[in-house]
Parts: structure tokens; C-alpha cells; sequence
């Protein structure tokens, strides 16, 4: 800092410069820091929504004897396999449903495979970011996540975070 004239002091240019420029690092760490904690948020939210699921899945097979297919269309769940003779919901079992803006969670059975699974693209949903995808991704070691093809193939491989569908299983043949 210069001293002009007697009384008045003030800042250089290089001075200022700097001090915008330690702002600016300290507002971008913050902002990196923030994206990865709202994405990991995220992928925990998608990763309970799942096991919310599982476990309603869970009750309405000690209640029926049989799996239910939960499909969510138009704004609400339905019961994609009506011919077990069984109209309960998810709503039956669990406080909230398991839709936010950009992925819904459902149960399907394929094979004697039983899976709760996580939509990420749908037509009606804005895209999941990429970022959450990758953590929940790197929460595989915790949760045996796979994946499904769009056309509900279910697969072994682990979830990867190119792929549209996370797959749970509840039970395997």
C-alpha cells in the first residue's frame, strides 16, 4: 500500500488483481466442492429410494406369494402385471413414492430374477447429470448394483455410469 500525499492511503492495481484472483480460487473450490457433495447426495437418495422399494417388494410378497411388477407411467405407479390378481401399490407399503425430477425406481421380474431398478432416462424425466451417476457408480462396493438394457435384459455386470438403468436384485434363480 502507497502513502499519497499526507493523510490518504491506497491500494495498487497488483494488489487488488491479487486479491480478486484468491477470491476467485477460493469461490471455484467452493463450487467443486459443492457439485460433488450435491451429487453424492443425489446418488445416496437414488441408492434409499432403491432399497425403499426392495423392501415394499419384500412386504407385498409375504402379503401375496408372489413379486410384484411396479412400473410408474403418467404420473403414477401401476401394477404392470395385472394378471396376478393383486392391485396394491407401492403406495401400500412406503410413506412417498420414489419419482424425482430426473429418474423413477420400480420392481420387475425376468426369469425367475426379481430386481428393484432405477430409471435414469426417461422421455418424460430431464436427464440424470453425469456426475451423480458416476458416485453412485462408486458406491458399488457397498450396494451389489448391475444393470439393465433399456429393454429390461438384466445383466450381472456391475453398474457402470454409461448405462440408463441400476439394478438391484432381490432375488436371483
Amino acid at each position: 500500500m502507497k502513502r499519497l500525499g499526507r493523510k490518504r492511503w491506497a491500494f495498487t492495481l497488483v494488489e487488488i488483481l491479487i486479491v480478486l484472483l484468491l477470491i476467485g480460487i477460493l469461490a471455484g473450490a467452493l463450487m467443486l466442492v459443492s457439485f460433488s457433495v450435491t451429487a453424492k447426495a443425489k446418488a445416496t437418495r437414488i441408492v434409499e429410494d432403491m432399497r425403499s422399494l426392495k423392501a415394499a417388494a419384500m412386504l407385498y410378497y409375504a402379503d401375496y406369494g408372489t413379486w410384484p411388477v411396479w412400473m410408474y407411467s403418467g404420473g403414477h405407479y401401476l401394477n404392470a402385471d395385472p394378471g396376478n390378481g393383486h392391485d396394491a401399490l407401492p403406495e401400500k407399503y412406503i410413506e412417498s413414492n420414489p419419482v424425482m425430477a430426473d429418474y423413477w425406481v420400480g420392481v420387475a421380474s425376468r426369469s425367475g430374477q426379481v430386481a428393484v431398478f432405477a430409471v435414469f432416462r426417461d422421455p418424460s424425466l430431464s436427464p440424470l447429470d453425469s456426475l451423480a451417476k458416476e458416485r453412485l457408480e462408486a458406491m458399488i462396493p457397498e450396494i451389489p448394483l448391475c444393470w439393465a438394457s433399456m429393454a429390461m435384459e438384466f445383466k450381472t455386470d456391475p453398474y457402470t455410469s454409461d448405462k440408463d438403468i441400476a439394478l438391484w436384485y432381490i432375488k436371483k434363480p
